[in-house]
Formats: structure tokens, C-alpha cells, sequence
């Protein structure tokens, strides 16, 4: 009977433990993923600036509804790109997804690739158990399973990346 009543003390430990307030500011995690999604939507612009300016590429925003355990329901924009008769979204996913920051699907006719907010110093998912203030939050872009890995978010793998899910 000492077996059921240390599986009855670990139990009672564990509800304690789920009871204990660790005063998360969800709003400012909320504030702070939105921030970081601007960022990446404003590197994107600047990346297509040419495009965009000469009317090659057009772009526009469409406020979306987010839902996210513990922050709730919250709008944000996706992003949509056409290009000729091409149209390529960039559709937020939420701050609390698994081993990452945030992630943004990126969707075309021909596929998709996922856009990662991790910790800079990362070239794969992993993880990673820190005390304090983690390292600086990027983008990357997430390669497909079955082997994942993170690529830099430049210029050069946009275009690259953009092509893919266009067919081009």
C-alpha cells in the first residue's frame, strides 16, 4: 500500500505545484510577438521595395483573428502578395507555438514553408532549458521534415522560398 501513497503524495505535489501563480504578462507577450511580426513584414517590404514600387508586385493586409491558450483572442495582419496572377499569404500563426517565438505560414499555389521566430544562435528546433533573458529573438526560415532546419531570413532566401510555393 506505500506505493499507492507515494503515487497519491507526488499526485498532491503536482496539483500544488499547478496552483502556484508565475504572474506571466500576457498581454506584453502578446504586444511583443505582434511587435516582432511588424518586423518581419517590414523586412519583407524592404526586400520587395523594387517590385512593389514599380507595380510588379502588389501588396495588402488583412486583419485576422488569433486564439491562444492563456492570451485569448487578439487581431492581427497577414500579408498578401500578387504577383501577376500569383497570390502568396503570409498568415500569422500565434506566439505560443512549440521550440519557437511565433511562426508565419507562407502559402502559394504550388506549397507552403513556415517562418520561425527563434533564438538567434539556433540552426534546428531543440530544446533548450535557460534561467533568465533568452538570446535574441530572429526570423528564419524552417525547413521541411523530415530533416528541420533553420535557414537566415535574407533577401536572397525570400526570393528563393517565394518562387517555391509560386511554382516558380
Amino acid at each position: 500500500m506505500a506505493g499507492k501513497k507515494d503515487r497519491d503524495t507526488d499526485f498532491g505535489a503536482f496539483v500544488k505545484r499547478q496552483q502556484t501563480d508565475e504572474r506571466v504578462d500576457w498581454a506584453k507577450e502578446r504586444d511583443e510577438w505582434l511587435g516582432h511580426l511588424e518586423e518581419l513584414y517590414g523586412r519583407t517590404e524592404s526586400f520587395l521595395a523594387e517590385y512593389i514600387k514599380n507595380g510588379e508586385i502588389k501588396l495588402e493586409y488583412r486583419d485576422i483573428a488569433l486564439n491562444e491558450e492563456d492570451i485569448g483572442s487578439y487581431r492581427a495582419r497577414q500579408m498578401v502578395l500578387r504577383i501577376g496572377r500569383q497570390q502568396i499569404t503570409m498568415t500569422p500563426l500565434g506566439t505560443r507555438l512549440l521550440l519557437t517565438k511565433g511562426g508565419v505560414d507562407v502559402e502559394g499555389s504550388a506549397g507552403r514553408f513556415r517562418l520561425v521566430l527563434v533564438d538567434g544562435e539556433s540552426s534546428a528546433p531543440k530544446i533548450k532549458v535557460t534561467v533568465g533573458i533568452g538570446g535574441k529573438w530572429v526570423w528564419k526560415i524552417m525547413t521541411s521534415p523530415p530533416v528541420i532546419g533553420y535557414i537566415e531570413f535574407t533577401r536572397e532566401s525570400l526570393f528563393q522560398a517565394l518562387m517555391e510555393v509560386a511554382n516558380g
